[in-house]
């Protein structure tokens, strides 16, 4: 057992069970605030005198920022240590989380936003080498990342429920607060010895000019859709924006060829069907989170519901992806992950076709039965998807493919809010709801083409699931 003997902890064995209890409290935190933010929105728009533009970007300024940093997240935990970055990545989202609740308005608010997506982009590698460092025993590990799915992962699922709570009782600045006593607490625990040390890497290193160019290409194409549904397709903003977006995007592709150590190696790029795996993934997120987005606005805008009964509304949702992702399990061993994650799509879009039913005067069942086929598709996709990337990545390079699997996810929660959040945001509310339905169920109808073998020899496609945390 490797001995604990970092700077400022105490020396001493490696203690798993406290290592699993650090790092689910950690990872909670940074993933409750992709979902928590949303039933706030409108009380944030009402005291910080904000537009629809300035509300996607509070929600997806934190995702973006995420997302693109992930890979070199992974890399910077490895060079310098999976300890220090965790300690350093809780720190800092706690700070940003006090930047957050004390933001005078609204550009201040995505700033800190921003800042809670650079310690995220640190907090979730180093909490999973942590993990996996703390069980070399597979048996051991894999009890230990089935627990961590549904403790960690459950924050995600319940946030707007959650989000409610508070905003209802004590206001929307208080779902950031929440983050602080909760970072003081993992930060206390993770000073007290006991976390699996593992000597820093010096030899990885980060794709600097890549990682800065993928940013670009993030931020410029989230801001030319979320600046064009608010100014207008012809603008100059987001005509611009969309030129540096193609322009990025071309020189990453071109960056990524000639690195020495690219952000995304050609030989993970060129693993058979993986590419398809990460956009199942993609395609997923973009249109529920883009929906959840979507629905939080029709709910308190248009059917005048407040913070708390817009998150209790969420948990015909809620309850499916937090339940199916273990249940799928069997599913997959039989059927196989290709077969379960190509139904769950099909039955996400059937949840997103429903919304068709809601309207000005449909009571709160309507709606829930959407949002719970909605979720059944996601909590029945989630894991098949995971099996399928994992086991289509080369065994040397399964790390890298995780971090691509959660970029890729994070990303699609980027455009879904500035895609569909935009559809939705119209002057009539019930119309764009059920604009973005319609894109959102054509996206999960996509994502299950690509679950479909292309020939008759696909080994990923009888991957047994690998229980990840979901995020």
């Amino acid at each position: 057992m490797s001995q604990n003997s970092t700077a400022g902890s105490v020396p001493g064995r490696v203690r798993p069970g406290l290592t699993l209890v650090v790092v689910c409290i950690g990872f909670a935190m940074v993933i409750v605030d992709t979902t928590i933010v949303n039933v706030a929105l409108p009380a944030i728009r009402a005291d910080l005198h904000s537009g629809l533009a300035m509300l996607q970007w509070v929600v997806d300024g934190y995702v973006l920022v995420l997302a693109g940093l992930l890979l070199s997240g992974g890399v910077l935990v490895d060079r310098l240590g999976s300890v220090r970055m965790f300690r350093f990545g809780v720190a800092g989202f706690t700070v940003a989380s006090v930047l957050c609740a004390i933001a005078p308005d609204g550009a201040a608010l995505v700033a800190a936003r921003l800042l809670q997506g650079v310690a995220a982009a640190l907090l979730m590698p180093a909490a999973m080498a942590l993990l996996s460092q703390a069980y070399p025993d597979p048996v051991a590990k894999a009890k230990a990342v089935a627990l961590f799915t549904t403790v960690a992962g459950s924050p995600q699922a319940f946030g707007p429920v959650l989000g409610g709570v508070l905003v209802s009782a004590v206001g929307w600045r208080s779902i950031f607060v929440l983050n602080v006593p909760i970072g003081i607490v993992t930060l206390v625990l993770a000073a007290r010895g006991g976390l699996p040390v593992q000597a820093p890497d010096r030899s990885k290193r980060a794709d600097l000019p890549g990682q800065a160019l993928a940013i670009v290409l993030l931020i410029c194409a989230t801001g030319a859709l979320i600046e064009g549904g608010a100014q207008g397709w012809s603008a100059p903003l987001p005509i611009a924006a969309a030129l540096v977006a193609v322009v990025a995007a071309v020189a990453f592709v071109l960056r990524e060829r000639r690195a020495a150590a690219p952000m995304l190696p050609a030989r993970l790029v060129a693993a058979p069907g993986l590419s398809a795996f990460v956009t199942i993934g993609l395609l997923l997120f973009t249109g529920y989170y883009g929906l959840v987005f979507a629905l939080s606005l029709y709910m308190q805008q248009v059917q005048h519901l407040g913070a708390l009964r817009t998150g209790v509304q969420f948990l015909p949702s809620a309850l499916p992806i937090f339940l199916l992702p273990v249940l799928a399990g069997p599913l997959v061993v039989r059927w196989g992950a290709r077969r379960v994650a190509g139904a769950g799509l099909l039955l996400g879009a059937v949840g997103a076709v429903a919304l068709f039913a809601v309207h000005d005067g449909s009571g709160p069942v309507t709606l829930s039965v959407a949002l719970f086929l909605l979720g059944s598709g996601v909590g029945l996709t989630v894991g098949p998807q995971i099996a399928l990337v994992v086991g289509a990545a080369p065994a040397d390079q399964s790390g890298i493919a995780s971090g691509l699997l959660n970029a890729g996810r994070q990303t699609g929660s980027v455009l879904g809010v500035a895609i569909l959040g935009g559809l939705a945001g119209g002057v009539d509310r019930v119309a764009g709801l059920h604009t973005a339905a319609v894109v959102a169920a054509l996206l999960l109808a996509a994502a299950a083409a690509l679950t479909v073998p292309r020939h008759r020899a696909a080994p990923a496609a009888a991957v047994p699931q690998r229980i990840e945390p979901r995020s």
